[in-house]
Formats: C-alpha cells, sequence, structure tokens
C-alpha cells in the first residue's frame, strides 16, 4: 500500500507488489527481485484554493482534478561478494541491472523493449552492527552543463551514500541520495526501520533453552 503527500496540493494512495528471492553460495550472492509485478496504480487527487487555480490559469498551466500515474514492471538482476577485512569486518561489492520492458530509455544500455540500467555499490560491514555504504547509479547522457548551444551531450551519474546501525533484530538505515553532478541537484534523505523477525524468534528461542 502506497501513500504519498506533496504538501497541502495533492495526495495518492496506490498499491503494488514486489517479490523476490537471494542465494548465497559462499562468499558469493545472487538475487532477482520483480517490482511492480502488476504495475503499480497511485490515484491523485488535488486540492488547491480560487487563488492558486486563477495563477495557474494566468500562468497558462494546467489545473488537475484527478490523475492516475502507472508505474510499469521491472526486473532487477544482481549478484555480490563478501570480502573478509580483519576478524570482524567485512565488505560487500554488488552490481545490480535493472531491466525495463517498456521501450527504449535513457539508460546506459538502451534498447526496444528492453533497456537496461546498471547500479555499484560497497557496503563496509563492522561486527554486523554499524555499516557504511556508497553506490553509483542512474547512468544517463545529458546536455552538458557549460554547453550554450545545446548539442554537446556528456554522461552524468548519481552517487549515494548510507549508514545503518543494527541493535539485535532492529536496524536503523540512512542514506542521501540524489547527488547528481549537475547544476542544482535536489538531495533526498532516505531513513528506513527493519525488524529481522527470524532473528527475532532465534533470539526468543535461545532465552528460553536458557
Amino acid at each position: 500500500v502506497i501513500h504519498r503527500n506533496v504538501g497541502k496540493f495533492a495526495k495518492a494512495w496506490g498499491f503494488g507488489i514486489d517479490a523476490g528471492f537471494q542465494i548465497h553460495q559462499g562468499k558469493w550472492r545472487f538475487g532477482i527481485t520483480g517490482r511492480d509485478i502488476t504495475t503499480t496504480f497511485n490515484a491523485w487527487t488535488f486540492n488547491f484554493t480560487e487563488r492558486e487555480k486563477e495563477a495557474l490559469y494566468l500562468t497558462n498551466n494546467e489545473i488537475p482534478v484527478k490523475s492516475t500515474e502507472m508505474t510499469a514492471p521491472r526486473l532487477v538482476l544482481g549478484i555480490g561478494r563478501e570480502f573478509k577485512v580483519g576478524r570482524k569486518s567485512t565488505i560487500l561489492a554488488e552490481t545490480n541491472i535493472d531491466l525495463t520492458f517498456d521501450g527504449r530509455r535513457n539508460t546506459l544500455v538502451s534498447a526496444d523493449p528492453v533497456s537496461a540500467d546498471p547500479k555499484l555499490g560497497l557496503e563496509y560491514n563492522m561486527n554486523n552492527v554499524f555499516f557504511l555504504r556508497a553506490g553509483i547509479n542512474n547512468f544517463q547522457r545529458a546536455l552538458a552543463d557549460d554547453d550554450t548551444l545545446n548539442q554537446k551531450k556528456v554522461w552524468i551519474y548519481q552517487p549515494s551514500a548510507g549508514a545503518g546501525f543494527k541493535i539485535q533484530s532492529v536496524t536503523i538505515d540512512y542514506a542521501f541520495t540524489n547527488l547528481a553532478n549537475q547544476s542544482n541537484p535536489l538531495f533526498t534523505h532516505v531513513f528506513s526501520l527493519r525488524l529481522d523477525l527470524a532473528n527475532s524468534d532465534k533470539n526468543k528461542s535461545k532465552k528460553k533453552k536458557k
């Protein structure tokens, strides 16, 4: 279930399904995930005052009433390897390929109907308690900032960084994303809280045995 809120102007409710699995083979990890499998729908409603509607009308902007946003299905393939660093630390190197099937996109591999968007990442794990992360994604060709003729295109990408802290079965993660190398980037701060039910059940069974 998805709920999105853009200030007092717009709200949306939606629904989508993701599914995936992961295989661990020694120090290697392999995974596959289907996102928005059934196509995710978001129904938007808008709320403008009469003064705001007048401003939109005078600036030749369309006054939205209702709309439906659809997110097409995609397939994510991932592979990673863990490297031992000291006694209690590891580094996980990972690459993902985001496959879309709705036509040619502005990605590193652009084709019709399948386009591929690779992503690279590293995670430093200290005693399975503290984590540091860095990654690069969203490779695209865009007009160069210093090109006044709008003819020169360059490859751009978006780096990201983050950290995590784990206490027993609870993990708190933070990510700083959208660090685009274009002018006036829009930064995004993402906080998440994760509960590992499998580890929680294991801890309970250990306490009972004691």
